[in-house]
Formats: C-alpha cells, sequence, structure tokens
C-alpha cells in the first residue's frame, strides 16, 4: 500500500489521525458524553479524509474506513433505534471503501478491517433486536469468514483471532434461532473459534475472553441439543462430555488467570460453576460431589481457588437436590443391583454437603455474584 501523495494531502491525512486518537481515547472512556463526543471527532476525520485523492491511493481508502467503522462502534455503544440505524450504515460504508482489496496486500491489512467492518455490522444488527435481525447478522458474519479463510497464508497471529471472534459471534447469533434450530451449527462454530484460541489463551487476555465466551455458547448449544433428545432415549454421552469439558476448561482458565491477578473472569466464572453442577446432577450424579469439591474444597482437590459464598450457596441447592432425588429411591432400590452404587452416590452426597457447609461457616468472604456478558465488538 504505498504512495506518494502531496505535502498537503499528508497534512491532512495527519489532521485526521490526530482526530482519530482523539476519538478512540474517548470511545474507551465509555460514557454517554465521551462517545457523543468521539462521534463527533470521527465525523471531522472522515470529512478532511473525504476530501483526499481516494482513486490509486489505497492508503487513504484504508484510513477513511478506519474512520467510518469507529464511528460506528460508537454508536452502536450508544444504542437506541437511529444510532444502532447509522451504525449499520457507517459499517456499510466503510465495506464500500474496503471492497477492492489492493494487490500488495501481502499482511492482510486491508482483509483484516474488511472483515472487522462485517464483525462490527453484525453486531449492530444485533443490538436492534427486531424480527430478522440475528439472521441478517449471522450473514455479515459470514461474510466476514469467508474473506478470512480466503486468505489462508496471511492468517498468523492477528488474523486468526479476527477469524475466532467471527466464529463466536455467529455461533450467539445461530442460537437465537427459533426453537434452537441452529444449535448444532452454533457448537460447530464455538468449537471454530476454540480450535483457533487454544494456543494463545493461556497468555493473552483478550484470547481468554474470547475463549470463555465460545464455551459458553458451546454449553449453550449442547444444552439446546440434549433438550431435544426424545424421552426414554439414554443420555447421548458425546454431548454430555463435551459439556464438562467445556465447563472445566472454563473455570481451569478463569482461576488460572484470578492467581495471575485477573479478576474480571470471576461473574463469568460463577457461572459455568452453576451450569456445570447443574450438568452433574441431572445427567452424570456420580460425579458431582468430586465436582463441586474440586472447585470449593482446595484441601481436597490440591488446588489453590478463591470462591465467594455463591459458588457455595449453589452447590448447596445442588446437593440437597440430588440427595432428595437419590434417598427417595433409597428404599424401593434395596434389592435391585444397582442399590449399593446409589447408596455410595447419596454417601458421597452427603459428605460433600458436610464439607461444602463447614467451609461455609467459616465465613468466606462474599463477593458480588453480578454476572456480565463478555463483548467481543473489535476496532
Amino acid at each position: 500500500m504505498t504512495y506518494a501523495p502531496s505535502l498537503d494531502h499528508a497534512e491532512i491525512n495527519h489532521l485526521a489521525s490526530i482526530r482519530m486518537k482523539r476519538g478512540i481515547a474517548l470511545l474507551d472512556e465509555g460514557d454517554p458524553e465521551a462517545l457523543d463526543e468521539a462521534v463527533g471527532c470521527f465525523d471531522e476525520a472522515i470529512e478532511l479524509r473525504r476530501g483526499l485523492p481516494l482513486a490509486g491511493h489505497p492508503g487513504f481508502r484504508y484510513g477513511l474506513a478506519a474512520g467510518w467503522i469507529n464511528r460506528g462502534d460508537a454508536l452502536a455503544r450508544m444504542a437506541g433505534p437511529e444510532n444502532l440505524s447509522e451504525a449499520v450504515n457507517s459499517h456499510t460504508t466503510a465495506i464500500e471503501l474496503l471492497r477492492e482489496v489492493p494487490a500488495d496486500d501481502d499482511e492482510g491489512l486491508f482483509v483484516r478491517r474488511l472483515s472487522i467492518a462485517w464483525l462490527n455490522r453484525g453486531i449492530a444488527l444485533e443490538k436492534q433486536e427486531r424480527e430478522g435481525a440475528s439472521a441478517e447478522a449471522a450473514r455479515s458474519y459470514r461474510e466476514a469468514i469467508r474473506l478470512l479463510t480466503g486468505c489462508a497464508g496471511k492468517r498468523a497471529g492477528r488474523l486468526d483471532r479476527v477469524l475466532a471472534s467471527a466464529w463466536i459471534n455467529l455461533g450467539n447469533a445461530l442460537l437465537r434461532a427459533p426453537g434452537g434450530a441452529l444449535a448444532d451449527e452454533a457448537r460447530d462454530a464455538a468449537e471454530r473459534a476454540l480450535s483457533l484460541l487454544g494456543g494463545s489463551e493461556s497468555s493473552d487476555e483478550e484470547a481468554a475472553e474470547a475463549g470463555l465466551k465460545a464455551r459458553h455458547i458451546l454449553c449453550q448449544a449442547a444444552t439446546i441439543l440434549l433438550g431435544k433428545t426424545s424421552p426414554g432415549e439414554s443420555d447421548p454421552m458425546d454431548l454430555i462430555g463435551k459439556l464438562t469439558d467445556a465447563v472445566e476448561s472454563a473455570l481451569d482458565l478463569a482461576q488460572s488467570w484470578e492467581r495471575a491477578g485477573v479478576t474480571r473472569f470471576s461473574p463469568l466464572a460463577a457461572q459455568f460453576f452453576h451450569f456445570g453442577a447443574l450438568v452433574y446432577e441431572r445427567h452424570q450424579p456420580h460425579f458431582l460431589a468430586d465436582f463441586l469439591l474440586d472447585y470449593l474444597a482446595p484441601e481436597v482437590a490440591g488446588r489453590s481457588a478463591r470462591v465467594d459464598a455463591t459458588w457455595f450457596a449453589i452447590a448447596g441447592e445442588s446437593l440437597a437436590r440430588a440427595r432428595a432425588r437419590l434417598g427417595q429411591s433409597e428404599i424401593t432400590l434395596l434389592t435391585a443391583p444397582q442399590c449399593a452404587r446409589k447408596l455410595e452416590i447419596l454417601c458421597e452426597v452427603r459428605a460433600a454437603e458436610a464439607i461444602c457447609n463447614a467451609a461455609l461457616s467459616r465465613s468466606v468472604p462474599e463477593q458480588s455474584a453480578r454476572t456480565s456478558e463478555v463483548g467481543l465488538s473489535i476496532c
């Protein structure tokens, strides 16, 4: 992307860059006033670059598209029907500017920015929450995926991260299909994202956040698919295995970052713990006590973990339900072949309750149980 602009053009481009940096700083502040001012900065940068000779100068198109992308991002964060509609239009304008990729885009910079425009367009569409918005957003995410998979030789590093985000956002959109009709595709999208993130989750905080979001989608999709199992049909063990693997790897990842001093994943970890307790309680009660104690009783599991009272409440409720269910069938099963194992599980559940209650009585510091979504908007 080489060009030889005149001195005047270079100065105009420099002034636009100054306005862009100011807008990005305001974007990071995030409050309504700052976002509104950020839109103004991006508008000024767009106006400056709009007068540059775009034909024959890919760099000018590249910079102008960035203004439209950031403008769309700011408007989407401000929300509201008019702002979201304008956000979609801003990203669409950026897409038109970037659609013609220069022949010397050897590092995939144009493709990356074009893919981000498609991604952010999809996010703005989903926020509209109107009929058909998720399906239209899914088409935007698929276009980003098509672009990124079409330049495999340039994908290393930063392009892989954008591709993973595209798969995650696609999976999230597919989950909203009526009746869970696209749950299997959503699960596949989440697994594709995880295959791209696995090597960096333990060392890159943003990759860890994306990985947790992918696992969250995988768990939701697998739960929908489990719910479609016909009455009397045996539990599909491959789905249950995917669920428990996703839950435990998510908890291990979140807690490894917490030990490194990063605590912002704690609310999401609590959601995974709750989900795991329900999965084991309903489908593999013989592993329920082990799962709970692995995270609630470090002295038993041999791990260092910090949890709050919310986790103990989740465990207590799950164990009580499991004990009640096992206890109801205890007398009638005295002569059944599986009686011994059921009684053994009941004893394990009771022992786990005792351990959890003892730990809770030592006044575990209570922390906020507020949960939050992991955003994946990229700019």
